[in-house]
């Protein structure tokens, strides 16, 4: 791999869109805060920003990939969208929130068929973060200490998948020799990348998408093979199912590469440079293949791109308008693409110029780069992530390929209609931010946990933070806002346990509350029916649980067993490997890979998910406003008590 680090420096006055990207050290002025949600933090970037204008305090707020442009589409119609707007591609709804930045100068420092592809009507909405390049990353040391030759076909590619299988090189514990985290963002760019060299990347491609621009095209007709791959690799068991299922947690992959217990994966040079830091093998990249002969592709996309909400434009926002043209102009030179690279390893900047000797091109895929066989996948999100679902229904076998694909093209060519059934109204916001309902008590997660306890008829009902995954917005509540909510099929299940499994539960919820990737793990437990309080995290020790109480104060029943209500993901249906069930094996009542929880019994499995509960108990209680608040049922103490 070839890395260059480019030191930023203080920046010189530069007139870009009518706004001047200079030094302000005006330390009287009351500093602007310009929020901004992403899925990684950006130190480099905030520092660059606010060591050039004195005034402005950029916060980023954290959010997950899978859930964050849905996110932050609920925020802008419900008036709580960030300054700064990130979309992975603004499309739908969103882009009636967001500010016209074609008049900005710029706008004119990007190549001009990024900005082609992305332009809505003429408009120039947001501008391109930088680009990963996606590709498959090997154990390049695995491969040269067995005597198998670095793949340069696609048939080549199977057959070093094959004999790895056979003589257990790069093998996790289930037999699989590669992964992919199947996420259908992910999942959509694999299938979509094996047709790159045999379709995008010749004449019909091209023209395939611009049918699909106008409404014309067919996923059935034009890209029936994109499936063929990853069927034959989940055929012939070179890979695992289990992370395409909506039920399943990612595959901890990153550490599988870095212990040599995977030979492949399909990533991104993120991915690829987390790895090298942590693993002593050697691992590089390899491009996608042509399954007929033709030349080799590498895939690029925008980690994101960026725009301003419309709502700095009114009367009265002048100065935070400003403070945001600001940020997007200084993004828009080389110092703010060096900082953003070195915040989240992207490696390749849209900007016409760029010095590009801070690219972060793997050998691998060096020669692709050079020839230019480099395809950016510049078709709309929300059809990249229903692409995704429905092949990650086909991969793990719940859907087949014909139905699949009409479902496609129905969506490709209509679009969804999600119907506004109205189910209740609620008195206040209450919001899901920075990964609160990980962290602490919060009114959504009060809500929810008292709905599964009063619907299922429980003594304590927990929900996992990792469950929760949007906001309820003051006012009318439809239907289709609890697919952002709780967007999960896990069922909920009734368990009679006693008071010692109670605390073991409620520890492990505590136990991921610091994570290496600087994100709180999804299993800590919001309550209803019980307090507890915890020592929190440090750096050197996880949470430790304190105190267990019921509402009133008094301690649990030593000697009684209480009935509570869990997911049935947690109860192990998805069993206990690749961080399944987060950890809850003292609930076990369904794997058979781990053993059988001591003191539980299931109760009954009530057909009832985390959406369909609420959406219950909201329509029970349609005849009011629904109200929750901040109550002191999970609290945290000091370790002094």
């Amino acid at each position: 791999m070839k890395i260059k680090k480019v030191f930023c420096a203080v920046l010189a006055a530069i007139c870009l869109g009518g706004c001047s990207v200079t030094e302000d050290n005006s330390s009287d002025k009351e500093k602007i805060v310009v929020t901004m949600m992403y899925t990684d933090d950006l130190p480099n970037l905030e520092k660059l920003v606010e060591s050039t204008y004195s005034n402005i305090d950029l916060q980023i707020e954290r959010n997950t990939p899978a859930t964050i442009d849905g996110e932050i589409e609920r925020r802008l119609r419900n008036g709580h969208g960030t300054d700064i707007v990130t979309s992975t591609l603004a499309t739908g709804d969103v882009l009636n929130y967001l500010a016209d930045l074609s008049a900005d100068e710029y706008i004119s420092a990007y190549q001009s068929g990024i900005m082609h592809k992305t332009s809505i009507d003429g408009k120039n909405l947001f501008i391109p973060l930088p680009a990963q390049y996606y590709g498959y990353i090997y154990n390049a040391t695995l491969l040269r200490e067995n005597g198998l030759s670095v793949p340069t076909t696609q048939a080549e590619l199977l057959h070093v998948l094959e004999t790895a299988k056979e003589k257990k090189i790069g093998t996790d514990e289930n037999g699989a020799v590669f992964s992919m985290d199947g996420t259908p963002a992910l999942t959509a760019v694999f299938v979509l990348a094996t047709q790159i060299p045999d379709f995008f990347g010749l004449s019909e491609g091209i023209k395939w998408l611009d049918d699909m621009k106008n409404g014309n095209a067919s996923f059935k007709d034009s890209l029936e093979d994109c499936l063929d791959l990853p069927l034959e690799m989940a055929e012939k068991k070179y890979m695992e199912t289990t992370q395409f299922t909506s039920v399943s947690n990612a595959a901890p992959i990153l550490k599988k590469m870095t212990d040599g217990k995977l030979l492949m994966a399909f990533d991104n040079v993120t991915m690829l440079d987390d790895i090298r830091k942590e693993s002593n093998y050697e691992f590089d990249m390899l491009p996608v293949f042509s399954a007929e002969g033709n030349p080799a592709w590498t895939v690029s996309n925008p980690t994101a791109f960026l725009g301003i909400n419309k709502e700095l434009t009114e009367s009265g926002n002048e100065a935070h308008l400003d403070a945001c043209r600001k940020i997007l102009a200084l993004i828009s030179t080389p110092e703010g693409q060096a900082a953003f690279i070195q915040d989240n390893g992207a490696g390749y900047s849209y900007l016409t110029d760029y010095d590009l000797e801070p690219e972060i091109v793997p050998d691998g895929i060096e020669d692709c780069i050079e020839n230019g066989y480099n395809y950016n996948i510049s078709i709309p999100t929300d059809f990249m992530r229903y692409l995704g679902n429905r092949c990650n229904a086909v991969i793990c076998g719940h859907k087949n390929i014909d139905d699949a694909f009409s479902d496609i093209d129905d969506y490709m060519n209509n679009g969804s209609e999600q119907p506004a059934t109205l189910i209740g109204t609620i008195n206040h916001d209450m919001i899901v931010e920075n990964y609160n309902v990980r962290l602490r008590e919060t009114e959504i997660g009060n809500l929810i946990s008292d709905a599964v306890k009063e619907i299922t008829e429980v003594d304590i009902a927990v929900v996992n933070g990792g469950s929760i995954r949007g906001s309820l917005y003051k006012g009318d509540v439809y239907s289709y806002d609890l697919d952002y909510v709780c967007p999960y099929p896990n069922e909920i299940v009734v368990l009679e346990v006693n008071a010692d499994v109670i605390r073991k539960m409620l520890s492990n919820g505590l136990s991921a509350m610091i994570q290496s990737t600087k994100i709180p793990g999804g299993r800590f437990l919001n309550v209803s029916g019980i307090k507890y309080s915890f020592i929190p995290p440090t750096e050197n020790s996880p949470a430790q649980l304190a105190e267990v109480t019921l509402p009133d104060g008094s301690p649990l029943d030593e000697n009684k067993t209480y009935t509570i209500a869990v997911t049935d993901y947690m109860a192990g249906r998805s069993g206990y490997l690749d961080n399944n069930g987060d950890g809850f094996t003292m609930l076990n009542v369904f794997s058979d890979d781990t053993p059988k929880a001591e003191n539980v019994k299931l109760v009954r499995e009530t057909g009832h998910t985390l959406h369909s509960i609420l959406e219950q108990f909201m329509r029970s209680h349609n005849n009011e406003e629904i109200a929750s608040q901040i109550e002191g049922r999970i609290t945290s103490v000091n370790s002094n008590g």
